[in-house]
């Protein structure tokens, strides 16, 4: 008993250092700038009514929407505590899954958990821009966690637990559930020998698709609907490009596929050096799962690229490649500590440089040559992380303080971020200039709730969407928005047609002179780009409604009544 609670206390440590270490955490950085207004608006269906993201939710297919506002007025929490809680939550049932399947594979409890603080450390994909530890509050990462926690059951031959747990997941996220179940049922089907163990995840597996099913029909504000037949006209696709080209095959870097291809080969090496520790199903876990992951790669492009289905950029079947990452990555682990225990400390040094390295974003062939200074100081810092780790857990079979081999993932935390993140921090919407707080603040109490802003020089940044979610007040276009262009074929030619006339590359006065016949309420500038007239040979500021130390607002019936020419204010004004 002391020995679970301390392992489970040891998770929970882990799960908090990944969340506000590495791989971290954020909230209004991305996917949440979109989910978090269809959640004020299906709060409060008053506010956001002329707002794109909000007026089109893509929450018809998850609980996400129903259990965040359950808890949001249940339990009396803002939107965020209700997020994050989940979050940390479901981070925690990823971590005890991984936990599950290294016990399945004959660990101990110490080496288990050592398998699982290491996985914590996720890894990011280039191609389809995914991770396996989502850093926002969102569907996916928190199906993710669910379904590890699922296949971890089913490890242990905990069939019933398993079909709950990947139930749960499911309706979440079906898409990243799905592979799971598909395993499931193959196996069923095709393996005679389990059957037995299998047998009652099925019943649970229906019951849980008819409540989607259900969950689907009552969900207020629906998906478009896109029918087997439906197909993506050339010009949607183009925008799509453009806006989403992670969910586009043939857009990739040609090195992403061979790079998915050589964890895939890694990872076969890997499981076939443990395969005697593994047990049936753990078998069919490893092999099959990231064999669906790959795959997915040519029926994301046969069924997108050359049929043209509409409904292919809403599944993202290439995200699965997360399948091909994850499970090789463990099965690395794994073999790198059965190759400790049998003595072969160099071979156990080669498989944790690939697990040190894939969090780092080092694609695996890279390792085979030198690339730039960031690449080789990616690269260093995992032979060092490996070599300590061989060194540590060598060191824990004659000495007691080989134990503190559970502080070179802690290291790993520390140090990865520099190397990670420093041409690109992440940041959280807590750690940004205050000024984009006040400027909600402001907005949302000395505007109406049918109020539409615009953010003309903002570019791609995301302060418009942040504006978005902290205000609670429609923003004409942003960059963020674009993707719901993958739920929303229809929705491709708007958004493309709003970004075109007020997102242009340089920001001129004249140009938003020309905005002003748009149905905008309100102007939100940065402070360098500050309005007036000019008029025999004298500048006039614009009166501004707001203003602070980074943006000025205006009042777009004031701009159509100034006298003159807009132009920007000179430098110093």
């Amino acid at each position: 008993m002391r020995r679970a609670l301390l392992v489970f206390l040891g998770l929970v440590l882990f799960t908090w250092l990944g969340f506000e270490l590495f791989p971290g955490h954020t909230y209004l950085k991305g996917p949440t700038q979109l989910y978090l207004p269809m959640l004020e608006r299906l709060e409060n269906p008053g506010y956001l009514s002329r707002d794109l993201v909000a007026t089109h939710p893509s929450v018809t297919y998850t609980v996400y929407d129903e259990i965040t506002l359950f808890l949001r007025q249940g339990a009396g929490v803002n939107f965020r505590a209700a997020l994050l809680s989940q979050q940390l939550l479901f981070r925690l049932a990823g971590l005890f899954g991984v936990f599950l399947i290294a016990r399945a594979c004959g660990l101990g409890e110490f080496w288990s958990f050592l398998v699982a603080a290491i996985a914590s450390l996720g890894a990011v994909l280039p191609g389809p821009a995914a991770t396996v530890i989502g850093p926002e509050p969102v569907p996916r990462a928190f199906a993710m966690g669910l379904t590890l926690l699922a296949i971890g059951c089913l490890a242990r031959e905990k069939s019933l637990l398993a079909g709950l747990t990947g139930g749960i997941a499911l309706l979440y996220d079906p898409r990243v559930a799905g592979p799971f179940w598909l395993m499931v049922v193959a196996a069923f089907i095709f393996d005679r020998r389990l059957r037995r163990l299998l047998r009652p995840c099925l019943p649970v597996l229906l019951v849980f698709v008819l409540l989607l099913a259900n969950l689907a029909q009552l969900q207020p504000g629906s998906a478009e609907a896109q029918g087997l037949a439906a197909r993506i006209s050339d010009r949607v696709a183009m925008i799509q490009k453009f806006r989403t080209p992670y969910v586009w095959v043939s857009v990739w870097s040609p090195g992403e596929i061979w790079h998915y291809l050589a964890i895939l080969v890694l990872g076969v090496w890997a499981t076939a050096r443990i395969w005697s520790r593994l047990n049936r199903q753990m078998r069919w876990i490893f092999i099959a799962l990231p064999l669906l992951g790959i795959l997915s790669i040519p029926v994301s492009y046969l069924l997108l690229e050359h049929l043209r289905w509409a409904a292919i950029p809403q599944i993202q079947p290439a995200k699965m490649l997360v399948l091909t990452v994850a499970f090789p990555a463990s099965a690395c682990a794994l073999a790198g500590l059965t190759a400790i225990f049998k003595g072969r400390r160099f071979e156990a040094a080669a498989w944790f440089v690939v697990v040190f390295a894939l969090p780092m974003q080092v694609r695996i062939l890279d390792l085979l040559r030198f690339g730039n200074a960031v690449e080789c100081e990616r690269l260093g810092l995992a032979l060092v992380l490996s070599a300590c780790l061989v060194w540590a857990a060598t060191a824990l079979a004659r000495t007691p303080w080989g134990a503190f081999i559970v502080l070179v993932p802690v290291a790993a935390m520390l140090l990865m971020p520099h190397v990670v993140h420093a041409d690109k921090p992440l940041l959280g919407v807590d750690e940004r200039e205050p000024a984009l707080g006040e400027l909600a603040a402001w907005a949302e109490q000395n505007t109406w709730a049918g109020s539409l802003f615009a953010f003309p020089d903002a570019a791609r940044d995301p302060d418009p969407g942040i504006f978005r979610a902290e205000s609670k007040r429609a923003i004409w276009v942003d960059w963020e928005s674009g993707g719901q262009i993958d739920n929303y074929s229809s929705l491709a030619e708007e958004w493309w047609r709003r970004w075109q006339q007020t997102m242009r590359p340089s920001f001129t006065a004249r140009e938003l002179q020309d905005m002003l016949k748009l149905p905008i309420d309100y102007y939100v500038l940065k402070r360098s780009h500050a309005l007036g007239t000019h008029s025999g040979g004298q500048f006039e500021g614009v009166p501004a409604v707001f203003s602070n130390d980074n943006f000025v607002v205006y009042d777009a019936n004031d701009l159509r009544k100034a006298s003159g020419e807009l132009r920007l204010a000179p430098a110093g004004r």
